[in-house]
């Protein structure tokens, strides 16, 4: 067998169970023992953030600063709670912080053990192995041990085409998946499966065996995981509250328990801008998808941190490739020419984006191997040739966008006035973001303003959405070489540069064929008070408030 990684054992018998831990907080506290947290004897962070408030070099709060909870403002509610099951970003940001997966990705895009302790591959890449993490504990009312048989069920489960998982194809290379023991899982494959880490990162959440007909809880309405936090209430159209699992099994580098935090409110507060002055005035503490229309205000803020790092959110317009007139190749083209990107990024994201014509983020390692040969730029009159030779007769367009997410109806409005200026009319329609994606899986549609996020290997951001009849791929497009293409980037383990040209030679097709026109990549924007302390911001806007406290 391969070695592919291998994290160092946790101390977890040295851990300090949390209410013991609250207590003795308290006492020292009391005591007159904690609060000094920085060599000049400061007890919380200066005006513009540059104390960290920790006690010492780990990232840890002095012990009465443990607690608190944690105010979180979100765009949209839980759309879905079954982790299986839902692909909206608001839900997955609060259930992140309830279940776990094998692998997380990390701060510098890469795959690192989360429940899977180490890992290895054999010299045929047929075969994964993994050692899970012992000690770990499903919250109530399930309230036992996590072991390999519940990996094997919770995999099963995603592969069952009954569950109607959007996850399933990212795991159908799977051919077999079992326990060895309480604490191993194998994976069989009959053919490599190169960006399998990647996948287990992006969807594989771990449930309790027998979740799905569980009698003293609905795992469609009472998410059970092993995660941080505990799932606690929601309240439709308010607020997401988790509170902190006093079972979790990792401890800071001290052996402290974590999470920090007592409990996370994920308060729902639609307007972007509303958003900011309830983050500046204190009202909550963190804030999600900073608008970029109003990013700059915050720019020197002596209260609140403004996180601004490349992300790997884009933004694109959508052709239905099977409804006329946008079944023809060369509308689609003359829609692609017509687009100017730079007024996209400028006009709807106030220039925190970076303009793009593949999938592939910008700060990707595969960035340099992937790329489209024969790039799009604004070219009115190539337009207007290309729509005069389709079979384009002057109809109106419709151009299909989620009413809750402003910036993205700022640029159906752009694009509706560049179309205009050569020739293609179309008008725009905002609905509810969840009657727009049924609209898009029907085929009811012309042109849509859509987005897609949170992922790193090239496999995820061309497979699901290019290959013939995926989950994902709601422009209806079908090319026999692109399949060819992307199946052999999936099986090419182990050789990087053979692997990105697979994809290289099958993004040049799908920029000629238009099934998507891409514009920009966001900016992953986050914003939180200085007081929050040891939030780490990832690329894939992905909030994770495990080892975040607070300083008030």
């Amino acid at each position: 067998m391969r070695r592919t990684n291998e994290r160092d054992k946790d101390t977890s018998e040295q851990k300090l169970p949390r209410r013991q831990f609250l207590a003795a907080s308290g006492a020292a506290a009391a005591a007159g023992l904690a609060g000094c947290s920085s060599d000049d004897g400061g007890n919380g962070g200066d005006s513009d953030g540059t104390d960290d408030g920790t006690d010492g070099t780990t990232g840890a709060p002095a012990q009465s600063q443990q607690g608190g909870k944690l105010i979180a403002g979100m765009q949209s509610g839980l759309d879905g709670r079954d982790p299986h099951k839902v692909q909206a970003a608001a839900s997955l940001r609060v259930l992140e912080n309830v279940y776990q997966k094998l692998v997380a990705i990390d701060e510098d895009l890469k795959p690192v053990g989360q429940l899977a302790k180490d890992w290895s591959v054999s010299e045929d890449d047929l075969t994964w192995t993994f050692q899970l993490e012992e000690g770990v504990q499903f919250h109530p009312p399930v309230s036992r041990e996590l072991t390999a048989a519940d990996v094997v069920y919770s995999f099963e489960r995603l592969l069952d085409e009954e569950t109607g998982s959007p996850w399933r194809s990212n795991f159908t290379p799977i051919a077999n998946v079992s326990a060895d023991g309480d604490y191993t899982v194998v994976f069989e494959f009959d053919e490599p499966y190169a960006p399998f880490l990647y996948k287990l990162s992006s969807g594989g959440y771990i449930l309790p065996e027998g979740a799905a007909a569980a009698s003293d809880y609905d795992i469609s309405k009472q998410p059970v995981g092993t995660g941080p936090f505990v799932f606690d209430e929601n309240v439709a159209q308010a607020r997401t509250n988790v509170t902190a699992f006093e079972d979790y099994w990792e401890t800071d580098e001290e052996g402290n328990a974590l999470p920090y935090v007592d409990e996370v409110e994920f308060k729902i507060i639609p307007e972007g801008q509303a958003r900011l002055t309830n983050l500046k005035s204190g009202s909550i503490d963190w804030a999600v998808t900073v608008p970029p229309s109003q990013a700059s205000t915050l720019e020197g803020s002596q209260s609140v941190t403004l996180s601004n790092i490349p992300g790997t959110f884009y933004d694109y317009i959508g052709h239905n490739t099977t409804k006329a007139p946008l079944d023809d190749v060369k509308l689609r083209q003359a829609i692609s020419w017509a687009v100017n990107r730079e007024a996209v990024v400028k006009g709807a994201r106030f220039d925190y984006a970076t303009p793009t014509q593949d999938p592939i983020p910008p700060s990707s390692v595969w960035k340099d191997l992937i790329s489209v040969e024969d790039p799009y730029s604004q070219d009115k009159e190539k337009a207007r040739e290309l729509r005069k030779e389709s079979k384009y007769g002057g109809e109106e367009l419709t151009i299909q966008v989620g009413q809750q997410y402003p910036a993205q109806v700022n640029i159906a409005e752009i694009v509706q006035q560049q179309l205009s200026e050569v020739g293609i009319e179309a008008t725009v329609k905002p609905s509810d973001f969840g009657t727009m994606i049924d609209n898009l899986n029907d085929g009811a549609y012309d042109l849509a303003i859509v987005g897609w996020s949170g992922f790193v290997d090239p496999d995820d951001m061309m497979y699901l959405q290019f290959h013939s009849g995926e989950t994902f791929n709601q422009s209806n497009y079908s090319n026999d070489e692109v399949d060819e293409l992307l199946e052999k980037g999936r099986r090419a383990a182990g050789n990087r540069e053979k692997r990105a040209q697979h994809y290289d030679d099958a993004i040049d097709i799908i920029s000629r064929e238009v099934p998507y026109t891409f514009l920009e990549f966001n900016d992953e924007l986050a914003a939180w008070r200085n007081s929050v302390k040891n939030f780490t911001h990832i690329s894939t806007g992905t909030p994770r408030f495990k080892d975040v406290w607070l300083d008030k």
